[in-house]
């Protein structure tokens, strides 16, 4: 019942796809309107295609901090900079999220959205409503009229699936080695985290485990010298002869360095995608926001094992993609 619920979660965002480029072209249309209500209702469908933002208006029952989303907006989350480090028309957000996470980000916008948002914040005190003709049941009914299913959420579904697969795309070397791998899917699935404000706390024990991490890298960089130090004298033992102990001890020789060279390989890559990641939360968006069936596609184009990428819970969670999901799916 789970598993028929996500599939068609996914399947929804998925259709997206078909009618995103008309949705776009209607909301940059309506940017221009003389209607208030429908001006707002395009900046802020612009901010929640554009920067995956959540509707707003969403409070779990009790909760009682300070929480927005984009509907919900005040005048003083945003500030309007006309220039800021060389770019044109820059909004600058500040806020408080969901479980309440800074929202922070400076992006340049076009000048027309730029316009708008002067105007919606004409003669208004810091706090009063941004869109003030506006909330997440008049954006999601105007959005369903578009596309049966289509609500805010969606687009960030959406927006996160079809993020992950490009960056894939990008990152993806087939002839890497698994950690290399591993860390172009952590990067990719990082962009999304990045998209959708998956923010946390560096870990108590990071700088500690981080230190270990790198005296184990620098222990392995001396074995992998004494292991080349060896190797270049018994190339230089066997040169010129036939024998056959010498010619074993060569070739064993050769696979140590090798052997060290990918142990260092992979804690090398380990310590990148630790401090990448450290104030990330990539779970958030692998459970909830990223079509399943991207990862299991390409942990079967990459040879990579799915017990890589998801534990047994969420490979559990997502047993319907693992049974289903074609080398060749495209979300």
């Amino acid at each position: 019942m789970e598993g028929e619920k996500d599939w068609e979660k996914y399947e929804v965002a998925r259709g997206l796809k078909t009618c995103v480029d008309r949705i776009r072209s209607e909301y940059q249309v309506d940017l221009k309107s003389k209607k208030m209500e429908t001006c707002q209702r395009a900046v802020a469908l612009y901010f929640i295609d554009k920067l995956a933002l959540r509707a707003g208006n969403e409070k779990e029952e009790g909760e009682t901090a300070d929480t927005v989303g984009c509907c919900s907006l005040r005048v003083e989350h945003i500030t309007l900079h006309e220039q800021l480090n060389g770019d044109k028309c820059v909004v600058e957000f500040d806020f408080l999220g969901k479980d309440c996470i800074r929202y922070y980000n400076k992006v340049p916008v076009t000048k027309r959205v730029f316009k708008n948002l002067k105007l919606f914040m004409e003669n208004k005190q810091g706090g009063e409503d941004l869109f003030d003709r506006l909330n997440t049941t008049l954006l999601n009914k105007y959005l369903s009229s578009l596309m049966p299913g289509l609500t805010a959420k969606v687009f960030r579904t959406y927006n996160a699936s079809i993020t992950l697969q490009q960056q894939l795309r990008e990152l993806s070397i087939k002839s890497d080695s698994l950690a290399e791998k591993l860390l172009a899917y952590n990067r990719a699935n990082r962009a999304v985290a990045i998209l959708c404000n998956h923010q946390r706390a560096p870990p108590k024990t990071f700088e500690q485990s981080m230190a270990n991490l790198h005296a184990k890298i620098d222990h392995r960089k001396e074995q992998l010298a004494l292991a080349r130090s060896e190797l270049k004298q018994a190339k230089k033992e066997a040169k010129g002869t036939t024998d056959d102990k010498l010619q074993a001890v060569l070739e064993r020789k050769k696979r140590a360095v090798q052997r060290c060279e990918e142990q260092l390989l992979r804690l090398e890559v380990q310590a990148t995608d630790r401090e990448e990641n450290k104030q990330i939360a990539l779970g958030t968006s692998k459970l909830n926001y990223l079509d399943p069936r991207i990862s299991v596609a390409w942990c079967k184009n990459m040879d990579v094992p799915l017990e890589k990428i998801y534990n047994k819970t969420l490979r559990d969670k997502f047993a319907w993609a693992i049974h289903m999901t074609n080398p060749d799916f495209e979300f």
